[in-house]
């Protein structure tokens, strides 16, 4: 089936995006890879010719202190380019990670507290249609 998304042929992409715990800390894969530095790597996904792009809102970057402020500064600014450039999101919250450093997997309370953040997610930017909540359910 062809889909077409405003006269464009539907291609979707998704940037690799894990956060993985480690005894010693985190190992970012954004980090690693730049892309937190390289404000056009989206235009040049954009020149791919991609409409869809899961896209990473991620809780252990956003919000490592419990209680503490969600800083959405960064993504913000890239989520507003994905709008310029007609490119719809799919936010990230989880990918293959186990949350900031103050829960974990086995947290009684760890789906009220994703829960929470998903919530701050949504009424930041209400504008996102489509989420991947927790990328890797089976593995996370």
């Amino acid at each position: 089936m062809n889909h077409v998304f405003e006269g464009r042929p539907e291609i979707w992409a998704g940037i690799e995006c894990t956060i993985n715990r480690l005894k010693s800390g985190y190992i970012d894969q954004l980090a690693l890879c730049g892309h937190y530095e390289r404000e056009d790597d989206l235009d040049a996904i954009a020149d791919l010719g991609v409409t869809t792009l899961r896209y990473p809102i991620l809780w252990e970057k956003h919000q490592p202190v419990k209680n503490g402020p969600i800083n959405f500064s960064w993504v913000e600014k890239r989520l507003l380019r994905l709008k310029e450039l007609n490119i719809e999101p799919i936010a990230g919250l989880l990918h293959h990670g186990s949350g900031p450093a103050f829960t974990d997997l086995l947290d009684p309370k760890f789906p009220e507290l994703l829960a929470s953040y998903a919530k701050a997610v949504a009424t930041k930017f209400p504008w996102i249609k489509y989420y991947t909540p927790i990328n890797e359910p089976l593995t996370t």
